[in-house]
C-alpha cells in the first residue's frame, strides 16, 4: 500500500468489510470464514491476502486470522461514515458542521441511533422520557413547549435534577418564567432544583436522561431547528450526548435574562 487511497480501496469492498466484521468478533480460519459468509474458498483467500497485504489482518500461528490493532482502528472509524450514509436523506438538509470538531470526529458513536422525523413523535418521546427518568433530565433547546411544563414540575416533585440550556433571547410563558425565576422547590423536607443557564445561540437540540436520549437534532439548511432528529437507549450514545451538553453548559452563563424576571 503506497498511499491513503489504497486503504480506501480495500475498505470499499463489501466482501472485505464482511470479513473484517466477522474477524472483529473472533479469530477464524479460512474455511470457517468461507462457510460463515457463503464465499468460495478462492474468494475468501483472495480477499484475505489483500487484507494481509494492507496490514489490516494478521495470520496467527494456529492458522486463524484476526484484525491487527491498525485494522481495529480503521474499521472502527467506518461507523461514522455508516451513520451518515444510513441517514443521508436527513443530512442532505441538516448539518453537523456547527458541532465542535471533537464531536464531529466522533460521529461513529451515533451509529446505533434511530431517526425520528415526525416532530410530534419527538415531543411525545421527550415527555415520556421525563416521566420515566429517575435521576436527571438535561435539555438544550431554543424553546420549552407549554405541554412539557407539567412534566417538568412533576419531575421536580419526584426529586429529579433538571438542567435547562436556553438562548439569551428566549421568550418564556408565564409558567416557564416562574419555574426559571424560582428554581428551588421545598416539599416533604426535600429540595428539588431546576438549574437554568443561557447561551447566545442554540446550535443543536438535545434531551437526555440517565436512561435515554429522547432527542438529538441538528440545524437544518436554513440554520434553524426543526426538531427532527435521533434517539437511543445505548449507553455510549447517552454518554456522548451528556458530554456534548456539558461542553455547552460550561460555556453558558447563569445570569437570568431580563425578560425572564420582568
Amino acid at each position: 500500500m503506497s498511499n491513503f487511497n489504497s486503504l480506501l480501496f480495500e475498505l470499499s469492498s463489501e466482501d472485505r468489510i464482511n470479513i473484517l466484521m466477522l474477524l472483529r468478533k473472533t479469530p477464524l480460519k479460512l474455511s470457517h470464514i468461507s462457510h460463515k459468509l457463503n464465499f468460495t474458498v478462492q474468494e475468501t483467500s483472495r480477499n484475505l491476502n489483500r487484507l494481509l497485504e494492507s496490514e489490516l489482518v494478521i495470520k496467527n500461528v494456529d492458522g486463524t486470522f484476526s484484525l491487527t490493532p491498525y485494522g481495529e482502528a480503521a474499521f472502527g472509524l467506518l461507523s461514522g461514515y455508516r451513520f451518515l450514509f444510513k441517514n443521508r436523506k436527513y443530512f442532505a438538509n441538516h448539518s453537523v458542521l456547527e458541532l465542535p470538531a471533537l464531536f464531529r470526529s466522533s460521529l461513529g458513536v451515533l451509529d446505533g441511533f434511530e431517526l425520528v422525523d415526525d416532530v410530534m413523535i419527538v415531543f411525545h418521546n421527550i415527555e415520556t422520557m421525563i416521566q420515566h427518568a429517575e435521576d436527571f433530565v438535561w435539555i438544550l433547546s431554543d424553546q420549552i413547549l407549554a405541554s412539557t411544563i407539567p412534566y417538568l414540575v412533576e419531575g421536580l416533585e419526584r426529586g429529579l435534577e433538571f438542567k435547562l440550556l436556553m438562548p439569551n433571547d428566549y421568550v418564556p410563558s408565564d409558567d416557564m418564567r416562574e419555574l426559571v425565576s424560582n428554581p428551588v422547590f421545598e416539599k416533604a423536607s426535600r429540595t428539588k432544583i431546576l438549574e437554568a443557564r443561557f447561551v447566545d445561540a442554540i446550535k443543536v437540540f438535545l434531551c437526555v436522561s440517565e436512561k435515554e436520549v429522547s432527542a438529538l437534532a441538528f440545524l437544518n439548511s436554513h440554520g434553524e431547528l426543526d426538531y427532527k432528529g435521533f434517539k437511543t437507549e445505548n449507553i455510549s450514545g447517552i454518554e456522548w450526548v451528556k458530554i456534548l451538553f456539558t461542553y455547552y453548559w460550561n460555556k453558558s452563563t447563569s445570569q437570568i435574562p431580563k425578560q425572564l424576571i420582568q
